[in-house]
């Protein structure tokens, strides 16, 4: 099941939910049901990821039973999980304050420093840049999976605002593929999606007018290391709607 996750900021709420809704549901109430399923599932494939503009959760099994039961568990997970009601998860997975071993006060979670490792690559900088300066009127220019900078100022309130407008039937796509049991698999989509109505959701991209930019950023390099042949050129168009 995939959803339509469009991002309005850098805070990586659509990341944040992509970990936190894995953190127990109503049906299965335990702290990691992902960890869980990886030690007794017959899953060839078990994970969930952020992208641009959708949040995707895809599992997969050769067992038809366990396909079912994964089936189960991860939609439960998106569409009844825990981490809505309780801040714990949020915290854990986003970002909150602790104290380090010296008694200071910083900025810890599981997507916090997943991010700052991504932003300590050149690269993914010189990426994001590019997005900004190539989309500056629409959702591309922001960092779907977060900017370390601008995470902890997403609050648990604007967190559980972006799950009720986005994780709804209306605002999902559910892909079957491979040799399934149809009956079975329809009967079991059908117990989970019937006791929603069909609602309005708004997240359309508006298209980018042309436009034309440049921009230098800096980046990190160990103190001891030499400046030469370090420097990134980076050139992007968007051609046409894609």
């Amino acid at each position: 099941i995939a959803f339509r996750t469009i991002p309005e900021d850098d805070t990586g709420v659509a990341h944040i939910l992509e970990h936190s809704v894995l953190c127990g549901s109503e049906k299965y109430p335990v702290k990691e049901p992902f960890v869980e399923l990886l030690k007794g599932s017959f899953a060839t494939y078990l994970n969930a990821w952020t992208a641009s503009d959708c949040t995707m959760y895809p599992v997969c099994s050769r067992n038809e039973a366990d396909f079912l039961n994964l089936m189960d568990v991860y939609l439960d997970a998106v569409f009844h999980p825990l981490s809505v009601k309780s801040p714990l998860p949020f915290r854990q997975e986003g970002w909150h304050y602790e104290f380090d071993g010296e008694g200071a006060l910083i900025r810890n979670g599981v997507v916090l420093n997943e991010m700052k490792g991504a932003f300590a690559n050149p690269d993914r900088l010189v990426y994001h840049e590019l997005n900004r300066l190539l989309f500056p009127d629409n959702a591309y220019r922001f960092v779907s999976g977060g900017d370390p900078a601008a995470i902890p100022a997403l609050t648990f309130d604007g967190y559980k605002d972006f799950y009720t407008r986005h994780y709804h039937p209306s605002n999902a796509r559910i892909f079957l593929d491979g040799r399934v049991d149809l009956e079975a698999v329809l009967a079991r989509l059908n117990g989970v999606l019937a006791p929603y109505g069909r609602r309005a959701v708004q997240t359309a991209v508006p298209l980018q007018k042309p436009v034309q930019a440049e921009k230098t950023i800096a980046y990190e390099i160990a103190a001891d290391d030499s400046e030469k042949d370090k420097t990134i050129l980076a050139e992007g168009w968007v051609i046409g709607t894609f």
